[in-house]
């Protein structure tokens, strides 16, 4: 009896064993999402990263300088050797660009719309500025880099075609939502979106004097109508095959703040008193980490409610 009880305990200790194994790769490393196709998960809130691993090397759709070492190291455990050709980003912010510079002293080329450009050029100075004055940054990745690293070699208007050999991916400019200038990377055949900080999952995001959140809602909801296998927020959780259900759960999120804003701001609420007392009107969503985005986006959609009478 007691052999029999010690096998079970084997066996489930084990089985325990290789799914913690499991969830420290998925945590630490790269998380497959189909074949050649990857997601790195941010830590915390932090922003996540993309990848597809093609015949000719590697694409690579956002990354965070703080924690550029351990995702090169992801990228590399499954890249077999091949190099990173390209880099692209979501929208022009530090957490999303301040990658760029690095992968271009490897080779690899920055891609990105001429919106992307524009917003990128006066920002990312500042940014660098900033990083190195704050010191928590290894000085050989910030001393002496230029702008110039970190912006696109090609531009585009709407739409990019990488073939990177056995994999298609389409980086698509979406306008402005977030920022002016948010753009997509999609592989047609996998059904796979990236779509950086168009999605917040189970996170308040932030829309601010920069936003336009009636538009950011129509994106959402033309990208849930591409019936997406995957899709890859900026911030937040993801898993291969989550399909359409965050980027439909954002727009409500919008939904139902807009929705009581303009209640709060009928009622005769100054906007002061709205900013603090929307999160308690927000129901199943109050309760999302992320709390200090909430009065930003709600002054933003008191905006276009203001400016839609």
């Amino acid at each position: 009896m007691m052999r029999r009880s010690w096998g079970w305990f084997l066996l489930l200790l084990v089985g325990l064993l290789a799914f913690s194994a499991s969830s420290v790769s998925a945590q630490d490393g790269a998380s497959k999402l189909a074949d050649g196709v990857y997601g790195i998960k941010g830590p915390g809130e932090a922003i996540n990263t993309g990848f597809v691993v093609g015949d000719r090397g590697i694409f690579v759709y956002s990354c965070s300088i703080d924690d550029y070492d351990r995702r090169v190291q992801a990228i590399q455990g499954v890249a077999a050797g091949k190099p990173i050709r390209f880099v692209s980003n979501g929208h022009y912010a530090g957490d999303d660009t301040m990658c760029n510079h690095l992968f271009a002293e490897q080779g690899a080329v920055v891609l990105g719309s001429n919106e992307f450009a524009r917003q990128l050029l006066p920002y990312w100075p500042k940014r660098m500025a900033e990083e190195l004055k704050q010191g928590k940054i290894k000085k050989e990745y910030l001393e002496g880099k230029t702008v110039e690293m970190a912006m696109p070699v090609i531009t585009f208007d709407d739409k990019l075609t990488l073939d990177l050999g056995g994999r298609v991916v389409e980086l698509i400019f979406m306008g402005k939502a977030h920022t002016p200038d948010n753009t997509i990377a999609w592989l047609p055949k996998e059904k796979i979106l990236f779509v950086n900080d168009l999605l917040f999952v189970e996170l308040h995001p932030t829309a601010d004097g920069r936003s336009d959140v009636a538009n950011w809602q129509r994106i959402l909801r033309n990208l849930s109508g591409w019936s997406p296998v995957t899709v890859v927020p900026g911030h937040g959780v993801f898993a291969a095959g989550n399909g359409t259900k965050p980027l439909l759960e954002m727009d409500r999120y919008f939904d139902t703040m807009r929705t009581r804003v303009k209640a709060m701001k009928d009622a005769g609420k100054s906007l002061d008193d709205i900013k603090k007392g929307i999160r308690a009107e927000l129901g199943e969503f109050a309760k999302w980490p992320r709390e200090r985005a909430i009065p930003a986006t709600a002054e933003q959609i008191y905006r276009e409610l203001s400016a839609s009478r």
